[in-house]
Formats: structure tokens, C-alpha cells, sequence
């Protein structure tokens, strides 16, 4: 008796694999080079290369991206894996989630790091440090000032942040 249900159970589930084939994602061959998304652009595409920015936060997850801009209290991820990361002034969370990845910042409120190997550094303040990572470290210092970079038009009247 007991053969035989599982006999019938091993069907069953060969059965409904073969129905729902269909729906399970595609791993590789020619199916995946045309797969895309809902906007019609394909997955692996990069449609804006560099970091991302709004008011409120940057994303840099460009693998080997070299970046320096003033911070802006803004939120801080870095996802790329060989970056290089200069934010003069003041920062508000950091997160370093990539590999080999090096974050100088001006000032920082949090540091988060759960990446492997890698450094976050900060030029003032006392911000509060969570490492999760594998290999990182979070030192007072770097390349980065604690207040924004600034500079001097021509005229030598207009000041603005570069």
C-alpha cells in the first residue's frame, strides 16, 4: 500500500512540474539573452550609468565608479564592488554593502557596513558605527573635508558648491 501512494504521489508531482514548467524563471540560453522587463528595456541593460541622486539620497553601484561630491545630509549607499568614494561635508546614513569598496566621507549621523573589504572613513563628528561586514573598518580620517566644497566664480561673487 505504501508503495504504491508514493508511487502515485512521485506522478502527481512529475505531472504538475510539467504543467507549471512554464512559469519558472529562466537560468541561461537564448530565453534569458531576450528576456526584459515591463518597459520593454532588457534587464541587464544600464540605463543610467553613475550614480543615482535625488534630494534625499545617492546610490553608486557602478562596480570601479570614482566619485567626489558634496553630501548634502543626504542618505549614502554604496553597493558597488572597487569603488571609490569622496562626499565632502555632512552625510546622514552610509551604508557600504559592496567588495573592496573605499567610502571617505565629511561627516557622518550612522555608518553601516555589510560588504566585505571594506573601509569607510570620516573626516569629523562621532557617528554612530554598525559593522556587519566581513573584513571592513570604519577609521576617523580620509580625503574627504567635513564641510562642502566650495568655489568662486570669475567675478568672485557667486559662490556655489561643486
Amino acid at each position: 500500500m505504501k508503495v504504491q501512494l508514493l508511487a502515485t504521489t512521485g506522478v502527481l508531482l512529475v505531472g504538475t512540474s510539467f504543467l507549471v514548467g512554464g512559469c519558472s524563471l529562466v537560468r541561461g540560453g537564448a530565453e534569458a539573452a531576450d528576456s526584459s522587463d515591463v518597459s520593454g528595456a532588457p534587464t541587464g541593460a544600464d540605463p543610467s550609468p553613475g550614480p543615482v541622486s535625488d534630494e534625499d539620497t545617492l546610490v553608486v553601484a557602478d562596480d570601479g565608479a570614482e566619485v567626489r561630491q558634496d553630501c548634502g545630509d543626504r542618505e549614502i549607499v554604496v553597493s558597488a564592488d572597487d569603488a571609490v568614494v569622496v562626499l565632502d561635508g555632512a552625510c546622514g546614513l552610509v551604508r557600504a554593502t559592496g567588495r573592496g569598496t573605499t567610502v571617505d566621507v565629511g561627516s557622518a549621523e550612522r555608518i553601516v557596513l555589510v560588504g566585505v573589504d571594506n573601509t569607510v572613513s570620516f573626516a569629523a563628528g562621532e557617528p554612530e558605527v554598525i559593522n556587519h561586514g566581513r573584513n571592513t573598518s570604519v577609521v576617523e580620517g580620509g580625503v574627504a573635508t567635513a564641510s562642502p566644497r566650495r568655489t568662486v566664480d570669475e567675478d568672485g561673487t557667486s559662490v556655489s558648491a561643486d
